[in-house]
C-alpha cells in the first residue's frame, strides 16, 4: 500500500521469507527459517521521515549456529528469544524482531537527527573492526553533520551488559557513545576519524559524554579511567581503474615502547583492516570483486568487568569472531542476466580459542582480562587455534519487484587442535523464497 501527496509520502509492505535446509551430519533436524511481518516508511513534509519494522520468526539453523546459540545465550542480531515448542526435532528459536526509528531534517542537507532502534555499520569493509551489523539492536540518538568535504557522525547508544537468562526481570543497561569523522582529502581520497567510549558502571548515564564535538578520551581520563575507551582511523581510495581501497586501524590500548620492545605485551591490543573491491574485472560487466583481510590482537575489545566489554545482549558490537584472529574474506557478486544474481561468498578464519576454565586467553571478549593466562609473551592466536573454512553459493532470482526466490549450498568445516572443540564439517543445501527481506546467511 502507498499514499503519496504533496506533503506526505507512506508506504506500507508486507515482509516475508521461508528458507528450507538441510545439513549433512545433521539430517534429522529440520533446519528452517520462517519469518513473516510488515514494514512501513514514510516522509511527512519534506523534513520529517520514519522507518519500522516487525517481523515474528521461528528458526532451526545449522549445528554451528545452534552451537553459537548456545554458548553465548544469544540469537546474532536479535535479543530476547524463546526455545520454539519442542525440542525434539533439535535446538530451534521463536523470536521477534522489531526495529525504527524517526529522522528529523534539523538543518536542511546539513544536519539530522535520528531516534530510535536499530543497528548500524561503520566502514566499507563486509566486515567492520568498528560497529557491525551483526548483533542486536539497541536504542540509539545519532546526529549526522554534512558541511563541504566533511561529515561527522554522533551515536549515542544504550545497550544492554552481558546477562544469564532466567525469569522475567528487568536487565540491567549500560551506555556508549561513538562519533566518526570523515574528510574528502581529495576527489579520490576519504579519510576517516573514529572514538568510542562504552561506560565502565551499569544503569548510569554520563551527561558529560554528551558533547558532540570533545574527545571522548578526554572526558574519560577525567572521570578517572573507569571505561572502556578505542580509537581508530579509516581510509577509502578510488584507484580510477575500477577498483577502491578501504581499510581500518583499530587500537584499544598501545605502548609503542613495548611493540618494539617486542615481548609480547598482552595490553597492545589493535586490529587491522584491509580490502578492495574491483568493478567489471577482466571486462566483465556486472562483476564486483571483494577481498578483505582482518587481524584483531588478543584481548581486544574485551574489559576488567562485564559491563564496558565490547558487547551488547551477549554479542559482540564488531567481528563475530571478537579477537585473537586472523580472516581473509571473498566475496564476488555477479549479475549474468536481468534479475539473476549470482553471490560466491569464502572465508577462512584461524583463532585462538580459551579452554574451559576461567582464564582468558583473548579470543573471548566476553571474558575479563584480569584472568589472562600472562603479562607477556601474548601472540597471534593465544590459547589453541582453531580453524574456519567457509565457503557460499548462491543463486537468486527476482520474481517480481523485492521478491526472490533463492537456492544454493553452503560448506564450512572447524578444525582445531583441542578437545574443547572438535573438528565438526557440514554441506548445507537450501532453498526459500523471501518478499522485502534479505536472506537469512549464517556466515561465521
Amino acid at each position: 500500500l502507498h499514499y503519496k501527496s504533496d506533503k506526505v509520502y507512506f508506504v506500507l509492505n508486507p515482509v516475508l521469507n521461508y528458507q528450507q535446509s538441510i545439513e549433512s551430519g545433521n539430517l534429522k533436524q529440520n533446519l528452517f527459517y520462517n519469518s513473516k511481518g510488515i514494514e512501513a516508511r514514510g516522509l511527512i513534509g519534506n523534513r520529517i521521515g520514519f522507518y519500522t519494522t516487525f517481523t515474528d520468526n521461528q528458526e532451526r539453523g545449522p549445528i554451528h549456529y545452534q552451537n553459537y546459540i548456545i554458548n553465548n545465550n544469544a540469537v546474532p542480531g536479535n535479543t530476547y528469544y524463546k526455545p520454539f515448542k519442542t525440542q525434539k526435532n533439535g535446538f530451534a528459536q521463536d523470536y521477534l524482531y522489531a526495529a525504527g526509528y524517526i529522522d528529523v531534517a534539523v538543518v536542511k542537507n546539513t544536519i539530522n537527527a535520528s531516534f530510535g532502534t536499530d543497528k548500524f555499520q561503520i566502514g566499507d569493509g563486509y566486515r567492520s573492526l568498528f560497529l557491525s551489523d551483526f548483533g542486536a539492536n539497541y536504542t540509539f540518538l545519532k546526529l549526522n553533520t554534512r558541511f563541504g568535504r566533511f561529515n561527522y557522525q554522533n551515536l549515542f547508544m544504550e545497550l544492554t551488559p552481558q546477562y544469564f537468562r532466567g525469569a522475567d526481570r528487568l536487565l540491567p543497561r549500560k551506555y556508549a557513545t561513538m562519533h566518526h569523522l570523515s574528510i574528502n582529502v581529495a576527489r579520490w581520497l576519504n579519510l576517516g576519524l573514529f572514538e568510542s567510549i562504552i561506560y565502565g558502571r551499569k544503569d548510569h548515564f554520563d551527561i558529560r559524554y554528551m558533547n558532540p564535538i570533545i574527545l571522548y578520551r578526554s572526558v574519560e581520563q577525567t572521570n578517572g579511567s573507569p571505561d572502556n575507551a578505542l580509537l581508530g582511523f579509516n581510509f577509502k581510495a578510488n584507484t580510477g581503474i575500477g577498483a577502491v581501497l578501504y581499510g581500518q586501524l583499530l587500537f584499544d590500548e598501545f605502548s609503542f615502547s613495548k611493540l618494539k620492545a617486542n615481548t609480547g605485551w598482552w595490553a597492545n591490543k589493535y586490529g587491522v583492516q584491509l580490502g578492495i573491491k574491483m568493478a567489471d574485472m577482466f571486462g566483465i560487466k556486472n562483476l564486483l570483486v571483494q577481498a578483505e583481510f582482518n587481524m584483531v590482537k588478543p584481548f581486544t575489545y574485551s574489559f576488567r568487568d562485564s559491563v564496558a566489554d565490547y558487547t551488547n545482549y551477549n554479542l559482540p558490537l564488531a567481528h563475530p569472531y571478537g579477537a585473537n584472529f586472523v580472516e581473509a574474506d571473498l566475496i564476488i557478486n555477479y549479475i549474468p542476466f536481468k534479475h539473476t544474481f549470482i553471490t560466491w561468498k569464502t572465508f577462512f578464519n584461524r583463532q585462538g580459542r580459551d579452554t574451559l576454565s576461567n582464564v582468558s586467553f583473548g579470543g573471548n571478549i566476553f571474558k575479563t582480562y584480569n584472568n589472562r593466562n600472562a603479562e607477556e609473551g601474548i601472540r597471534m592466536f593465544n590459547g589453541y587455534a582453531s580453524n574456519v573454512f567457509y565457503t557460499n553459493l548462491n543463486l537468486s532470482y527476482e520474481i517480481k519487484n523485492n521478491f526472490y526466490f533463492d537456492l544454493g549450498a553452503v560448506y564450512r568445516n572447524e578444525k582445531a587442535n583441542n578437545t574443547y572443540n572438535p573438528t565438526f564439517s557440514s554441506i548445507q543445501a537450501y532453498i526459500g523464497m523471501r518478499l522485502n527481506s534479505l536472506r537469512k546467511q549464517y556466515d561465521y
